[in-house]
């Protein structure tokens, strides 16, 4: 039933769905991120989606009328019935949301959380400073960063780093705790799969444990359009390894129900994202195509995008409730069958019953290099060497 109420809900298009047309014009909207559903089109459909994508959104009401005025429809009982279906239809597939809302599965809810529980290693950091020479002016632009611990960090070296994120709530933690460090951060609330309309260019990017979520075609595109000549492009990959006797194994483990993991040693997941991207960077960052900035374009005409190296690091450290709720989303717990309410009494009750030893796993890092105008390693090289241990200690929010 649509509210006729002045308060009524206002509702936009959104942000996180594209729309595009088949090759016979029947028209659909594709949504960009996890998952990564289509919802078909009629006309009716069509146009309630055209109004709703202003600024501010408007009341179902608002937008019935303006139908109406719009296409001439006569009014009828039978049109308004038909008209109130297509806006519940979007509205359950996320298609129109709350002016209000965040366009992100992540919300402020969980940064402490995360910030506590899933703080990134600080070893982690200080690598990539080193590898890429990051000093006070490096421009550096951190990519779908959550509530902004890797990009705090890397401020603490550079008064020149931007954060890219989705999620709103996750970015005012980010920049609540930047002013609480007294450092300097700036915030960009976008989808990282619209990074090649950007205009900025910097001396490094960094993306950590997100690229699952993200378009890999669409954001080489945008490192290929951005990073400047000699710059480096940082990507963080991580797994987590519980033994079958863990208490969250049922999540964390091998046979997840989140999903399965096929047991085999970490540098075999990191192999294929390391040649993908290398073959996404040959194919896309060719010389002399429009991205190139006109400050560097002699230099960067004889300067592709390479894979040059990988460090790996392992942590032992717990998993425990503190990590689960700064990781798990509504999304992750529907997929249980669970409802909230049981599944975190359930998650307590196993973590309650077990000793500190029993909550320790191992994370596994690899921070992979690609450089503009750098040497290109060879994979079977970097395949022998032996993972650094770094120590676990929580974080603060």
């Amino acid at each position: 039933m649509i509210s006729h109420s002045r308060n009524a809900t206002r509702l936009r298009a959104s942000p996180n769905f594209v729309q595009a047309l088949t090759l016979d014009g029947r028209a659909y909207i594709a949504k960009e991120t996890e998952p990564y559903h289509q919802f078909w089109l009629n006309e009716r459909y069509r146009i309630l989606l055209a109004l709703f994508s202003v600024r501010r959104g408007l009341t179902p009401q608002q937008a019935i009328a303006r139908y109406y005025r719009l296409t001439q429809v006569e009014p009828s009982a039978a049109e308004n019935r038909r008209l109130v279906k297509a806006i519940a239809d979007m509205q359950a597939s996320e298609v129109l949301i709350s002016s209000h809302a965040d366009t992100s599965r992540y919300d402020e809810s969980m940064a402490n959380y995360y910030l506590t529980y899933r703080p990134f290693p600080s070893a982690l950091t200080a690598h990539m400073v080193k590898a890429a020479g990051i000093e006070s002016h490096t421009r550096i632009l951190d990519l779908a960063g959550g509530p902004g611990d890797l990009a705090v960090q890397l401020a603490q070296v550079s008064d020149a780093v931007e954060l890219m994120e989705l999620s709103q709530g996750f970015l005012a933690a980010a920049r609540a705790r930047a002013d609480a460090l007294g450092v300097k951060l700036e915030t960009i609330h976008e989808s990282c799969n619209r990074l090649h309309y950007h205009d900025a260019h910097y001396d490094v990017l960094t993306i950590a444990q997100a690229i699952h979520w993200l378009d890999d075609v669409l954001l080489c595109r945008g490192i290929c359009r951005l990073l400047a000549p000699n710059g480096s492009f940082f990507v963080i990959q991580s797994i987590i390894e519980v033994d079958d006797k863990h208490p969250l194994a049922y999540l964390l483990g091998h046979n997840s129900i989140l999903g399965a993991k096929t047991p085999q040693p970490f540098i075999e997941d990191v192999r294929p994202l390391w040649r993908r991207l290398g073959l996404l960077f040959d194919a896309l960052d060719s010389p002399g195509v429009e991205h190139v900035d006109v400050r560097y374009a002699a230099e960067s005409l004889s300067q592709k995008i390479v894979p040059v190296d990988i460090k790996l690091f392992t942590q032992v450290r717990p998993f425990d409730q503190g990590f689960a709720q700064g990781f798990l989303t509504p999304k992750h717990i529907q997929a249980t069958g669970l409802e909230p309410n049981a599944f975190w009494q359930d998650l307590a009750a196993r973590c309650a019953d077990a000793t500190p030893a029993q909550l320790l796993g191992t994370h596994h890092w690899a921070v992979m290099q690609f450089q503009r105008g750098g040497v290109a390693m060879d994979f079977l090289e970097i395949a022998k060497r032996q993972a650094q241990s770094i120590e676990f200690t929580l974080g603060t929010a």
